[in-house]
């Protein structure tokens, strides 16, 4: 048997301290990748501080939820998590969407605030439910991790789905996982694959090894060994070291010309140079 599905796991954007990683597997524990954003930042070129504190004091929730991401960076300003908290609450308080979605993750991490995932669930769903899928995505991982809620694969599916509905990426991988898992709703492989390529197309590599996965058991399609080596190769050269290995994996269970056949493929796609591949089963080296 092959890996698990991956369950992407998504951190706040505005924590200076978060590096981007891949997603983590399912095993459910807090990761360090980049979440997606509604509504991406003012590049800090061409902030004028001076004026958006001006406008931060006078009111403006957008102008405080910038200021806040400036100061959780230390961009353009000294880096202060806790003025970061307290703009971002102000511009929540006024009901600017992000800014709620915002909070209630520094909240979950306990970043400017103390720590109260309760706290950050009640904010992230203030956001979701004005249809910020960023939000609607957060709160549906929350759900499935059990983060400041009692876990509720339902819950996470439902928010999942809405997520998932308004174009999110890793939503879509998700609820794909979770109908691959049946955690939350019946076990359903060729919906699951459904959701994986949906979240493909919007370049969410862990959605590519696990149409690999579903080809090489024959789980919602017909099993197909060469089909799932190209879709693993893709997977490796969005930057999953496990792809490499399910390779490998499969060529042990492939004859000489299923791996030509494989390799023909791949390359047909563009997506290895020079073969890296060769009868012994040696895995894919995206640098060609």
């Amino acid at each position: 048997m092959l890996r698990r599905p991956f369950l992407a796991i998504l951190l706040p954007t505005l924590l200076v301290a978060v590096a981007c990683g891949a997603p983590q597997e399912v095993t459910i524990g807090r990761g360090g990748q980049m979440s997606e954003r509604d509504t991406p930042p003012e590049p800090v070129e061409q902030v004028d501080v001076a004026a958006l504190l001006g406008r931060a004091e006078a009111g403006d929730a957008t102008s405080q939820r910038e200021l806040a991401l400036l100061y959780s960076r230390g961009q353009a300003v000294k880096l202060d998590p806790v003025e970061a908290a307290r703009w971002m609450r102000a511009a929540a308080d006024q009901g600017d969407a992000q800014a709620q979605h915002d909070l209630g993750l520094l909240y979950q991490g306990g970043l400017g605030v103390e720590q109260d995932e309760a706290e950050g669930i009640v904010w992230l769903r203030k956001a979701a439910d004005q249809g910020l899928a960023s939000a609607q995505f957060n709160l549906g991982l929350a759900y499935a991790q059990g983060n400041g809620a009692e876990q509720d694969f339902e819950q996470a599916v439902t928010w999942y789905r809405a997520a998932a509905e308004r174009g999110s990426g890793f939503a879509q991988h998700n609820l794909g996982v979770m109908y691959d898992t049946g955690e939350g709703l019946p076990q359903d492989h060729a919906e699951a694959l459904i959701w994986y390529r949906k979240a493909s197309q919007r370049n969410v590599h862990q959605a590519n090894f696990n149409i690999g996965v579903l080809y090489a058991e024959g789980r919602g399609v017909p099993q197909d060994r060469i089909e799932a080596v190209v879709w693993f190769t893709r997977s490796a050269w969005g930057g999953n070291a496990g792809a490499d290995s399910a390779i490998s994996h499969l060529f042990e269970s492939m004859t000489p010309e299923e791996k030509q056949r494989a390799i023909e493929r791949a390359k047909k796609e563009g997506q290895i140079g020079d073969t890296r591949i060769d009868a012994f089963g040696e895995p894919l080296d995206p640098a060609g």
